[in-house]
């Protein structure tokens, strides 16, 4: 009984894997069915890479495109006469004593030049305007069209005329003088500067000046520089009503308010001496 159980036992053979019931044909047919898909499925993705590498070349084309085309109208424009200056024109503002030309030789600008460099140097160009012309107080430059450019001026205001070697030259409200003078004494109510010989003195005294009260400045004629061994600093004033002041420099514009308090006291034409408290006395 026993060995005809075992016998039974051996005939039972179930396989585990269901592909090892399969014929070579039937196996082959199989792994070919698996191929055809893993192909089906690469070329169903080739159009759209396709798609996506012609339109990545086409925008690199556009750009190189664009590229090249701005190129060459940068340098057609840097080489037509549009790019440097055309007109020059000079725009004062309020009353002027400067000449055009003289604003735009002071500017340094010439037809040459190039607007964009023209226009990137404003600043350097407006230091160097001023540092030429001392009138000129500020200054810029606009464009209008292409290549036409407008210089705004602004002046220093004359607060006074120095009298140097027999030549008149207007002293400006910053204490400068200019550049270009007069054998005639120019015209309008300025007082005329003397005997100051250096710049300092002269600054100082322009700043003393600028502090006074417009009805005391419009009465001074002359100022003349005189100093003496007790008082190097002293000023000699000449004035419209006939009157002379003597004043010391570091306090003029403080004792000069009173003059015309001074001078109302005064019976005769005489001296209003400042320079130390405040008298006056008649011309002898």
């Amino acid at each position: 009984m026993r060995k005809k159980w075992l016998k039974k036992n051996k005939q039972k053979k179930t396989p585990d894997d269901p592909a090892s019931a399969l014929t070579p044909w039937e196996t082959y047919q199989k792994k070919q069915k698996q191929q055809s898909k893993k192909t089906n499925t690469i070329e169903s993705k080739l159009p759209r890479l396709k798609e996506l590498r012609h339109h990545h070349l086409v925008n690199r084309l556009v750009a190189l495109l664009v590229t090249f085309i701005i190129i060459i109208l940068i340098a057609a424009y840097f080489a037509s006469p549009i790019s440097k200056v055309g007109n020059l024109q000079v725009a004062n503002s309020g009353k002027t004593t400067l000449s055009t030309q003289s604003v735009i030789d002071a500017s340094g600008i010439k037809s040459s030049d190039l607007v964009i460099n023209t226009l990137l140097h404003q600043t350097k160009i407006s230091q160097r305007a001023k540092q030429a012309e001392p009138k000129i107080k500020q200054f810029s430059l606009s464009i209008a069209g292409l290549h036409s450019v407008t210089l705004h001026v602004t002046e220093y205001k004359t607060v006074g005329i120095l009298l140097k070697n027999n030549r008149y030259y207007p002293i400006l409200a910053n204490g400068r003088v200019a550049s270009s003078g007069s054998g005639h004494q120019i015209a309008g109510n300025y007082s005329v500067y003397s005997n100051f010989q250096h710049k300092q003195t002269l600054q100082k005294m322009v700043q003393q000046y600028n502090r006074l009260p417009s009805d005391v400045q419009n009465g001074i004629s002359e100022i003349h520089f005189a100093p003496t061994k007790l008082n190097p600093k002293r000023i000699h004033l000449y004035m419209n009503d006939g009157n002379q002041v003597y004043a010391t420099l570091e306090s003029f514009s403080k004792k000069m308010r009173y003059y015309p308090s001074i001078a109302k006291q005064m019976k005769k034409k005489g001296v209003v001496n400042l320079e130390v408290g405040a008298y006056s006395y008649p011309f002898k």
